[in-house]
Formats: structure tokens, sequence, C-alpha cells
């Protein structure tokens, strides 16, 4: 054994041994929830905090769980292009196949952890955050960067803890906004439909435009021609807005065409799946 991996296999025993002594009575869940728990102070506090990093279970299980390890083609793929199955890779696969379960148990699992921190540093203070009652009220809206003020931490680790949990619900509410942007997102498919019906509506609304210039240049004309000094100048002002709104039709236009000639473009870029054609024969073989 590598004395890397036996200085891994202390590491683990020393974090599974850390457990605080218990010592005389006062409640984490409130003086009318539970029964009370044992008074923590200095370094049971400290040892409290500590078991926090037995959570480090929680992606090994996730790991040992996914198919990733059971798969033999994925182990033998993800070898040849050099990828370590760790917990950030499966991480990452469980975030693009399943997004929002992901998001779910992870910010619930970070307000019920951070909550019991929560209590755990604010137990000598009686005034609401040093009850989980309290402190699963105080994590979430400091998650959601609401912060009505009700409750305060009081400690210098409390307030480390609520600091890191709005941090942390930020980082959450992009990934949700990031989650849904994703899924709202046309397919290939509906935005070639989405393309196509715009190119029709605007190719419509390109001849009315210019339908409409032509008349009210025909009307311009006339009216010049009679010396028709005021009806001139109100045509004049409708011609000039009818050209303003066919250039405006027809910058739409172009830029919608730009568009469906990216992905046109994108979609030849693509591999393309061999005809039978090029499919090597079964004779070739025998």
């Amino acid at each position: 054994m590598s004395t890397p991996k036996l200085a891994l296999i202390l590491l683990e025993l020393l974090v599974c041994s850390l457990h605080p002594f218990p010592m005389g009575g006062s409640s984490c869940l409130g003086p009318e929830l539970g029964h009370p728990l044992p008074f923590l102070a200095g370094a049971e506090t400290l040892l409290s905090l500590l078991m926090f990093l037995r959570l480090y279970l929680v992606p090994r299980a996730a790991l040992l769980r996914s198919r990733v390890l059971g798969d033999a083609s994925y182990r033998s793929i993800g070898s040849l292009n050099k990828i370590r199955f760790q917990y950030p890779f499966v991480l990452r696969l469980l975030v693009n196949r399943q997004p929002g379960r992901v998001l779910l148990v992870l910010t619930l699992g970070l307000w019920l952890t951070a909550s019991w921190v929560l209590s755990v540093c604010e137990r000598e203070n009686m005034n609401g955050t040093g009850h989980l009652a309290g402190t699963l009220w105080l994590i979430p809206i400091t998650f959601l960067t609401i912060g009505y003020g009700d409750l305060v931490p009081v400690t210098v680790c409390g307030r480390v803890v609520c600091l890191c949990t709005g941090i942390v619900g930020v980082g959450c509410t992009a990934l949700l906004v990031a989650v849904a942007a994703d899924k709202l997102e046309f397919t290939r498919a509906e935005k070639y439909v989405h393309n196509f019906m715009m190119d029709i509506q605007c190719t419509k609304e390109m001849k009315n435009s210019a339908a409409s210039v032509l008349q009210v240049a025909w009307l311009f004309h006339k009216h010049s021609k009679a010396r028709a000094g005021r009806r001139m100048r109100t045509h004049h002002r409708h011609l000039l807005a009818a050209i303003h709104a066919f250039r405006e039709v027809r910058i739409r236009h172009r830029k919608l065409r730009d568009q469906v000639n990216s992905l046109v473009d994108l979609s030849k870029n693509l591999p393309q799946p061999p005809s039978p054609a090029q499919l090597p024969s079964p004779w070739a073989f025998g």
C-alpha cells in the first residue's frame, strides 16, 4: 500500500472518530420541541462542527451508486480519453441528466446542514437562533437573500455560516436560472419551424411596406403636380414614414436570414451518419 493511500485511510479514520463529549443539558430543538440535548461549549462546539466533515461520504456514495463505475464501456472509453471518474465528473453527469432533482436535493441538504450548524454555533444565544426551529427559518430566507431581520446571528461562527449560506444561495439561484433557460430554449426543429414562419411573415410585411411606399409616392407625385402645397407636405411626411417602416422590416428580415444561415452552417458542420452505400459489405470480410 502506498503512502498517500495510507494517509487517506488514516485521515478518514480521524474524521469518523470525531465526536463531542456529552455535558450538561440544554435543548437544540427549543424549549417545547424534542428532548434536551447536551450543552456544547468551546471544544465540544468545535468537535460538533468538525463532525460535518463526514459529509464526504455523500459524494462517495453517489459515485459508487452511479452506473459510471459499473459500466465497463464507460471505464474503458474514459481510460482511453484519460478521464478520471471522480466526484466532479459524476456531479456534472447528474446535473446534465437530472438538473431539477439535483438542485432540489442539493438545496434541501444545504438548508438542513446549515441550520444544524447554525444552531450549534448559536447554542448559547436564546433569542431564537440557538434552536433548530429558528435556524430552519433563518437559513432559507438567508439562502434566498430575503433577510427579514426578525432573527439575526450573534456569534462570529453564526455570522460566517449565514454569510456562506447567502453566497451559496446566489450560486444556486444562478444554476436554477441556467437550468430554466436551457429547458425553455427551442430545439433545432422548433427553431427551424419558428424561423420559417417568421421569414414568411417578414416577407409579407416587406411586400406590404413596399406597396405602401409606392402608393404614398404616387399620391405625393400627383399632388406635387397639382401644386397642392398642404396635401403635398402631408404625403411627403407619409412617404418618409413609409420608407422608414420599409427599412426597418428589411433590416429585421436580413437579421432573420443571417440567423437561419448560421443554423444551416452549424448543421453542415455536424458529423453526418454514413449512408447505406458507404457501409462496408458483409461479404467483404468473407
